[in-house]
């Protein structure tokens, strides 16, 4: 299950390149999912910081609520600390089967 942690980093990475609009709304839907499952499995594992922070990224990347921030600088610092995040907590859970 760690392939969805790295899938998702790759994809923030990506995001932080310029690419077309259309992939901004996929990113978005793939991040919510993956940062509320990170956010669920972290605190099914007593990890309550990293659940914290993984449900803080879901809310930020939500799709049906959308946040609107209109600076291409504030996105790339958060899809870069975001992508850090998910490697950072890929590397910490070692009860997943890969």
């Amino acid at each position: 299950m760690k392939i969805i942690w790295h899938i998702a980093a790759g994809m923030l990475l990506l995001g932080a390149v310029s690419v077309s609009s259309g992939y901004y709304v996929l990113l978005r839907f793939f991040i919510f999912g993956a940062g509320s499952f990170a956010a669920y499995k972290n605190y099914e594992g007593n990890q309550k910081n990293w659940a914290i922070a993984f449900g803080i990224i879901a809310l930020v990347f939500n799709p049906f609520i959308p946040l609107y921030l209109y600076d291409k600088f504030t996105w790339l610092v958060i899809d870069i600390v975001a992508a850090i995040l998910f490697i950072l907590n890929s590397r910490m859970l070692k009860d997943f089967n890969d």
